[in-house]
């Protein structure tokens, strides 16, 4: 026991900060959390691992905890763009939307080529009642993101239901056929589809693309979000079987689906 116990003390910060990284990449969040505030006890300020430990407290609901983490992080090393990204985005999450500014402009010019900074500095203006900028920053991100890929479309649904609010359906049925491309699987991209098509008068193929929708894996857009919508288009399209199957759906989901 002698042994096994002088053997973990040699281990190195750095040792814990990789075994946490092994263990988060493959979601053992609490032996990560183990290894990760081991490395942090040998080297309080190493920034990797302050970050980790930020990146874990968000997935236990601990925004304080990830603000102080990043915080210090930043303190500690000023030019880390992924602590200043981080720390605007769990502002951004709080709500607290004057507060993301700063660090994710930071973010942004400490990585110009990185679209997600831009992405949340938008959606950060558009919280904020400022439309002109965001408008240019999601053309920003989007440009920046010319990949297909899950991200852009992601970028790209954003910015179309951005685009739907202010009246531009057309614009925002063409970013949404544009992230659909880019990710076929994304149940954002086919409902936010689905609702500008219903905006367009298309009622039948918004119904296509509901129902679609609901064949694919919940990850922001709800089951009731879409029975409410599928519910309006069956009635336009005079199937109140369909609407009414729809809305019995809908009234049945948990209230928290509802927002």
């Amino acid at each position: 026991m002698i042994w096994l116990l002088a053997l973990q003390l040699t281990v190195s910060p750095a040792q814990h900060y990789e075994n946490a990284k092994q263990d988060f990449a493959q979601r053992k969040f609490s032996e990560a959390v183990s290894e990760d505030n081991a490395a942090l006890h040998e080297s309080p300020y190493m920034v990797p691992a302050l970050v980790l430990k930020a990146r874990l407290a968000q997935l236990a609901h601990r925004p304080d905890v990830a603000k102080s983490c990043l915080i210090t992080a930043i303190t500690a090393d000023p030019a880390s763009e992924e602590a200043q990204f981080l720390l605007g985005v769990v502002d951004y999450l709080e709500n607290d939307f004057k507060l993301a500014i700063s660090p994710l402009q930071t973010a942004h010019a400490l990585s110009p080529k990185n679209p997600l900074p831009v992405f949340y500095l938008a959606m950060t203006h558009e919280a904020l009642g400022d439309e002109s900028q965001a408008l240019e920053l999601y053309q920003q991100a989007e440009n920046l993101s010319p990949q297909k890929s899950p991200q852009s479309a992601s970028i790209l649904v954003a910015y179309g239901k951005f685009l739907l609010s202010l009246g531009r359906t057309k614009d925002s049925v063409e970013r949404d056929r544009r992230a659909i491309e880019a990710d076929p699987e994304s149940r954002d991209a086919h409902y936010e589809l689905a609702k500008g098509l219903d905006h367009e008068g298309d009622f039948k193929n918004a119904a296509v693309e509901g129902e679609r929708a609901l064949t694919l894996p919940v990850l922001g857009t709800s089951d009731a979000q879409i029975h409410f919508l599928l519910a309006n288009l069956y009635r336009k399209l005079n199937q109140p079987d369909l609407a009414k199957a729809h809305l019995e759906k809908f009234q049945a989901a948990p209230q928290t689906t509802r927002r």
